[in-house]
């Protein structure tokens, strides 16, 4: 019963022994001590906040951070996307709530493929986390102790809260990928449709993307046909697309546009009628009046047939589809019209006095405004041949004159509507630079 003995001190009945002493199970390290599993120990150990941390529940996304993101084309493949951001989450723990702060460095690599319905879509092969910075707040207090055990769950439970923010990102992508295949209209008379026709293909400088162009008529068949013929149209020769030059440093992006494309545009303006005017006194100040005392003036024989003053109308006509061609730094469009001379008899009866067959080289300027290309044309030469047997010499000054004045305004109201562009990645092509290049007439093989 002394020091050491069974009553004693450090007896199993003692002050630091048995189930009551300071060193026994209801003591300092008891299980309800101060360092037992009850106690400050206890926070770290099963149940504590170490076994919480393991069992985190409810864990969700409060603040997003506007991420850092950098884009590395993968040649053949598609993307390789690095984003950079911070994180605020909540987590339910057997303690309470957890306030996590963390930086969060996601990778993931991103493939470039064709969806059953022929548009382009960013698909994600691999997404990875890369976590750091982690801040943890338990009960308003700070807890850094649990930084590489928390780093551990983390690691194990963002990509599946994370990866799908990446996958959002991509979907709004591809929903601008998807407006490239899109149908606009051109002005009143026609529509463009643009369509991807392959895979893009994708390097380790730029993505490229072939478009089929299909221009049709209001009420009527398509003119421009990549795809396959849908009507007995015939069409000019193709004419191979030549290759973008290099892009400069200043510049993100290039749209080229073919010959056959601007050509098809025409031929629906042509085929609606368009581009035909008919003119008559007064509607253009800068004209002599259109009578055939006026004409008679010129041709004598006009005069000894109409010795009475009757109204002129002066129908111009393009009957067949204009022909583009590109050069070096211009572009040329050859354009046939008609102009007959109409004299209007009482009841408005009309009867024709002489045609005129025009042959016109129009020099096209290009500009784009509002992403649409505009067109404007300029007079490079005209030759006139009459188809009647009446003397028109001085008559070619008249329509000289009406060409300039009345004609050649009208075509270019017209041109200046534009042609939409295609969308492509909300890409503005406003005010860019234009080049214009010469290319092979040789057609496509059959």
């Amino acid at each position: 019963e002394g020091l050491l003995g069974d009553g004693g001190l450090l007896s199993t009945a003692g002050i630091l022994g048995g189930s009551s002493g300071l060193l026994g199970r209801g003591g300092l390290l008891g299980n309800g001590g101060l360092l037992g599993g009850g106690g400050l120990l206890g926070v770290l150990g099963e149940g504590g906040l170490l076994g919480t941390v393991q069992g985190l529940t409810g864990l969700r996304i409060v603040e997003l951070t506007l991420p850092r993101v950098s884009l590395r084309l993968l040649p053949g493949i598609g993307v390789h996307l690095n984003l950079y951001t911070r994180v605020a989450l909540n987590a339910k723990s057997l303690l309470g709530l957890l306030d996590i702060a963390v930086e969060v460095n996601i990778t993931s690599r991103v493939r470039l493929t064709m969806d059953g319905t022929g548009y382009p879509k960013l698909v994600t092969e691999r997404c990875d986390t890369l976590l750091g910075g982690i801040k943890v707040r338990l009960l308003r207090g700070l807890l850094p102790v649990v930084d590489n055990l928390l780093a551990s769950v983390l690691n194990r439970l963002l990509p599946n809260l994370l990866c799908p923010v990446v996958d959002v990102a991509l979907g709004l992508v591809n929903d601008q990928l998807g407006l490239v295949n899109s149908l606009v209209p051109l002005g009143l008379l026609g529509s463009i449709q643009y369509t991807v026709s392959s895979l893009p293909l994708v390097t380790g400088q730029f993505l490229e993307v072939d478009l089929n162009t299909v221009v049709g008529q209001v009420a009527g068949g398509l003119v421009d046909y990549p795809l396959g013929k849908t009507e007995a149209v015939p069409t000019p020769p193709r004419v191979p697309m030549p290759p973008l030059p290099p892009m400069v440093d200043t510049s993100s992006s290039q749209l080229g546009l073919s010959v056959n494309f601007l050509s098809s545009v025409l031929s629906v303006l042509q085929k609606e009628g368009a581009l035909d005017l008919d003119i008559s006194t007064g509607m253009f100040p800068e004209l002599p009046p259109l009578t055939t005392s006026t004409l008679g003036a010129l041709v004598p024989a006009v005069f000894e047939a109409y010795p009475e003053s009757r109204e002129l109308l002066l129908k111009i006509a393009v009957p067949e589809a204009p022909v583009v061609t590109l050069k070096k730094n211009k572009g040329v469009i050859q354009l046939m019209a008609t102009a007959e001379v109409m004299v209007i008899h009482p009841d408005d009866v009309q009867r024709s006095l002489c045609l005129l067959n025009i042959n016109t080289s129009l020099l096209a300027q290009f500009s784009v405004e509002d992403n649409k290309l505009k067109i404007g044309v300029s007079l490079e030469n005209v030759t006139k041949r009459p188809l009647s047997l009446l003397q028109v010499s001085l008559l070619e000054m008249l329509v000289d004159q009406i060409f300039d004045v009345a004609f050649l305004p009208a075509v270019n109201s017209v041109l200046g509507v534009g042609v939409p562009l295609p969308r492509l990645l909300n890409i503005d092509f406003t005010s860019a630079d234009i080049d214009v290049m010469e290319v092979s007439a040789q057609a496509f093989p059959e």
